[in-house]
């Protein structure tokens, strides 16, 4: 039911249009007065206003900014007399919906109306949908249900909605990045720029005037004007990576950037202003690098506010299931390909140096040289990998021998290994497994038997 209030100083008018609305299937409340407008709007929710121009305590075009100003999500329809269209198309700059002269046809009024609402519940349709997804965007950034991992995802919870600089710390191919996007993407500045840059692959010169630009002339071959990447953020967020390796010219300029929210261009006169939230990352030891006089106290001690600790993936090992089923299903297309029992086996039993990264690699690579087969095999895997695997300890639920392996066992305890990784969820490990919900069954019935 859309739900519509009428404002216009003529009560009758009031009065037709709320019969004949009514008679439409809407729920109609009328005044003629900005005040009892107000009132009506601060005590009940409206879908659509209908607002004559000419009100006894107040003009129109200020009433409509009020209202949007107490309810965004609110459609206005201006009701104009011929002589004051310019204000009504005044109105519609101002955030109305649209306008309609008087006299005007209760089927001309009741089609606006109706299209006016179905803008508004597009609208926060969109916004339950983007909330939505930011609710699991971070959840599907960091695959695992280890505690570390929870852990993880708690912290980037807090501190999204602010805009408090986060360092985020981590080996390698732990996700650094994935971590800063997942803060943006849970941060008001969401659909503002996310902007990446690695301190570690460029030169200081080259990393100064992508960072801050330049104008024409400020040195040999700058031949344009060009717009540096903390420009390129504003009102959204800059991710620098490997801040470790960024030089001491460059790390006091940002430093001013992040105390002023100001900064000058290469061969410009004057400053520009940048709204930013700053994320940062390194897998060195920062505090080490400052007692060593190779970064600075003051910018450690800036960036250091909020700090996320990335655990490697020899640190997680429970996730490696949840993680490998994930990259497979990402990389095998249409195929039903699942991983041979061995395969997993080597999976939990690795290092894994590369961390996610290498793991998402090593299974790209063994997809294709499976080929056609059903099953991808440990012999698909780099020598390297296979070369350095260490069996000293037995992994979670994997059993490690030194003689033959019981093949049923091992099943057994890859299907342990798997349901205890999706919290004993049958379906999602039935999905993992690559075997139907039936075959899970009687597997855990000859268990159990």
């Amino acid at each position: 039911m859309i739900n519509v209030l009428i404002i216009d100083d003529e009560s009758h008018l009031v009065e037709a249009f709320k019969m004949q609305l009514s008679k439409e299937g809407m729920k109609v409340a009328g005044t003629g007065t900005a005040r009892d407008a107000v009132a009506l709007l601060r005590n009940e929710g409206f879908d659509v206003a209908v607002l004559d121009i000419k009100l006894p305590d107040m003009d129109g075009v200020d009433l409509l900014l009020k209202l949007k100003q107490m309810e965004p999500n609110l459609e206005v329809i201006m009701l104009t007399g011929f002589a004051s269209v310019d204000t009504a198309i005044r109105s519609m700059k101002l955030g109305a919906y649209d306008y309609l002269t008087k006299p005007c046809k209760i089927s001309e009024l009741e089609a606006v109306i109706v299209k006016a609402f179905e803008k508004k519940s597009l609208r926060e349709k969109t916004i339950l949908l983007k909330e939505h997804l930011l609710r699991i965007a971070i959840k599907d950034c960091f695959i695992g249900e280890s505690t570390v991992m929870k852990k993880v995802r708690e912290l980037i919870s807090v501190v999204a909605p602010s805009n408090t600089p986060v360092l985020v710390l981590g080996e390698t191919g732990t996700g650094k990045e994935l971590a800063a996007r997942a803060i943006h993407n849970s941060s008001p500045r969401a659909g503002n720029p996310f902007v990446a840059i690695n301190a570690s692959t460029l030169q200081e010169s080259i990393l100064e005037s992508e960072l801050f630009g330049y104008r024409k002339g400020a040195f040999t071959g700058a031949q344009t004007d060009k717009m540096g990447l903390l420009e390129i953020a504003h009102n959204g967020t800059l991710f620098v990576d490997e801040i470790g390796d960024m030089g001491p010219a460059i790390q006091a300029k940002l430093l001013r950037v992040l105390e002023t929210g100001t900064f000058m261009k290469l061969g410009d006169t004057k400053e520009t202003r940048v709204d930013i939230r700053f994320v940062f990352a390194t897998n060195k030891n920062l505090k080490a690098e400052m007692q060593e006089k190779k970064f600075r106290s003051d910018l450690f001690f800036r960036i250091n506010t909020f700090t996320i600790t990335l655990p490697p993936l020899r640190e997680k090992k429970d996730d490696i299931p949840l993680l490998a089923g994930y990259f497979l299903d990402k990389f095998k297309g249409g195929t039903r390909k699942q991983f041979s029992p061995k395969a997993i086996r080597f999976f939990m039993a690795y290092d894994w140096p590369g961390n996610v990264r290498e793991l998402e690699n090593v299974i790209e690579r063994s997809v294709l040289l499976s080929g056609k087969r059903p099953q991808i095999l440990a012999e698909d895997f780099p020598e390297d990998l296979l070369t350095n695997l260490h069996f000293d300890a037995p992994s979670p639920g994997i059993p490690l021998a030194s003689g033959p392996v019981n093949l049923a066992r091992m099943e057994d305890e890859h299907i342990k290994t798997v349901l205890a990784s999706v919290g004993g969820n049958k379906s999602e490990a039935a999905r993992l497994l690559g075997i139907s919900r039936k075959k899970l069954y009687s597997k855990l019935r000859m268990e159990d038997a």
